[in-house]
Parts: structure tokens; sequence; C-alpha cells
């Protein structure tokens, strides 16, 4: 494994967790090479405890996002990873469950081919609003629950300096998305999904690829992102490389 890349991405994600945190009004405790991450959803995928690489005991940083989290009325999520093994071990002691075995971590390095499609740029605040509501037809074949995107994500977002977020249509329709958030040298691509009936048609590998050449093309060295099952088999596909795999523990453990 690539470690100095492997802790690029994982500080990517931890820095893009507090940046939507604070965005959304949410609340965002930073420690020494820690992240506690609320946001305004009780979902517990979106809401997030993350370490950079460490060999420390991690449990007083599980006690410390319990009782943050807990605070909030919130349970949460802590990302384990192959730089921080202690975390698993801490997190698996204190009664969180594993809600995801596997969670790959994968990288583009370089631009790659455009492919065919319909993608237009999100623009304005009405463009935010039907992004948005794409990921909620998109999300909801992976459990996500109705309304978490309205609830959680302002429009204005997609619309900062930070971020550039695209749409596939098909016969006037929006049936695609992905996004682009530029945090120091890394393009996290994120929220890529399609709905029931826009999928098999390319329009989310389109949206994707135009969010990684973006990256690119605004200077970034590296675009990222973790893929959920659905995605996973897509992305190598794309030009992406799988450089490590999270394993996700929940809290509470249902």
């Amino acid at each position: 494994m690539d470690l100095v890349l492997a802790d690029r991405l994982h500080l990517n994600l931890m820095r893009v967790n507090a940046w939507v945190g604070e965005a959304t009004g949410g609340a965002v405790e930073r420690g020494d090479g820690t992240i506690l991450a609320s946001t305004r959803s009780k979902m517990r995928f979106l809401n997030s405890a993350l370490r950079e690489r460490s060999d420390e005991d991690a449990a007083p940083f599980i006690a410390r996002a319990r009782d943050f989290f807990t605070e909030r009325g919130r349970g949460f999520t802590a990302y384990c990873w192959p730089g921080d093994p202690e975390l698993e071990r801490a997190a698996a002691e204190a009664g969180m469950g594993l809600v995801q075995e596997s969670y790959p971590e994968m990288a583009c390095r370089a631009p790659v081919p455009s492919l065919p499609g319909d993608v237009r740029a999100v623009e304005t605040v009405a463009d935010a609003e039907l992004y948005w509501a794409v990921c909620e037809g998109a999300y909801a074949s992976l459990g996500f629950p109705p309304g978490v995107f309205r609830e959680t994500f302002d429009p204005e977002l997609l619309l900062e300096p930070e971020c550039w977020a695209c749409l596939g249509f098909e016969d006037g329709q929006a049936l695609a998305c992905a996004s682009l958030y530029a945090v120091d040298d890394v393009g996290f691509i994120g929220w890529v999904g399609a709905l029931p009936e826009g999928r098999g048609r390319g329009l989310a590998a389109a949206c994707t690829v135009a969010a990684t050449n973006r990256a690119f093309a605004r200077g970034l060295e590296v675009a990222s992102l973790q893929a959920s099952a659905m995605g996973a088999p897509l992305y190598p596909r794309l030009g992406y490389e799988r450089i490590y795999d999270y394993r996700l523990f929940g809290w509470p453990p249902d």
C-alpha cells in the first residue's frame, strides 16, 4: 500500500466530513489528529468519528465520541482503517456493531476519457435542489430514509467555491448525479447516484467522470471516493484503484 497516498486520502475524508458538518448547522470537535463531525441528521452514517494514523489506545476517543454524539441525540459511525487498528479494537470492545464489512477507499491519479451523456453543471439553487432530490431517489436503494438529504444538506452547499456538481439528463429528466469537493490537493467525489429508472444507461458513470476530470482541471493531484456496494464494481472501469478498505462500526449497535 502507498502509505503516503493512504494518509492523504484519509485526511481528506476527515476534512470533508468536518466541513460538511459545519456547513449544515451540525457540530464539529477537532482534537489532536481526530475529528468528530455531527450533522443535522440523526442517521448514524452521517455522523462520524475518525482519527489520523495512530497506534495509540483509542478507547478514550471512543468514549469521547459517545459523549459528544449522545449529547446531540445522535448515533455515529467510527471509520476504522488500516492506519489505525486500535480504533477498530476499541470500537468492538465498547460494544459498537460492525455495520459495514468493506467500504473501499478508491483513488484516480489522472484524467480519464469522458463518457457520452447529457451532463450539466449545477449552477443555481434550483439545480442544487434537483441534485439532492435525485440523491433521495437513488440512495433509497441503500436504505437511506426518506427526506434525509433535504434535512441534512443545504442546496447552497453545492454552489460554494470548493464544490462542483453535475446532473445527468435523459429526455429532459435528471436521472443521475455526482459532485466534487476540493479540499487541499485532493478532489473528493461524493454522492454519486442514479434513480432506479435511470440505471444501466451510463449516466452515473458519465457524471463521475465529469466530476473526476473537473478535479484535475482545478489542479488537484488526485481524486478520491468511497464506494458503496453498488458502485464498487463500476469505479475501476473509470480509472479508480482500490487503496484500502474502511470497516464501519456504529453506535448504537442496532
